[in-house]
């Protein structure tokens, strides 16, 4: 008689060829923020907006660009960067912040 349980729990059997063998906590545990912090769809996630001009061979060129932070790495980020080349900021809940990232949004931001 074929016994379901014993088939499952032997890792060397190829009759179940879908089941994985890796220990996945949650499905956010590899997401982080631009600063590498771990974001939870519970934290608040700040999107802050850079914009920096520089003259270069006579012609101006402006840059701007966007990071994303927990709220606890807020002021390290703007102390690295500079407040003044903060164009605006605003926060997102955790759990959008991972659907985006999860989608692919915020890469074709």
């Amino acid at each position: 008689m074929f016994n379901y349980d014993r088939a499952m729990a032997d890792t060397k059997s190829h009759i179940f060829t879908n089941v994985s063998q890796s220990n996945i906590n949650t499905e956010y545990d590899y997401m982080f923020d631009d600063y590498g912090t771990q974001v939870f769809p519970s934290d608040l996630v700040m999107k802050v907006v850079f914009s920096k001009r520089e003259i270069t061979q006579d012609r101006l060129v402006k840059v701007t660009f966007a990071k994303y932070v927990v709220i606890d790495n807020y002021v390290e980020l703007i102390d690295d960067i500079g407040i003044e080349y903060q164009d605006y900021s605003f926060a997102v809940e955790g759990r959008e912040y991972l659907q985006k990232k999860l989608e692919g949004v915020l890469d074709r931001e």
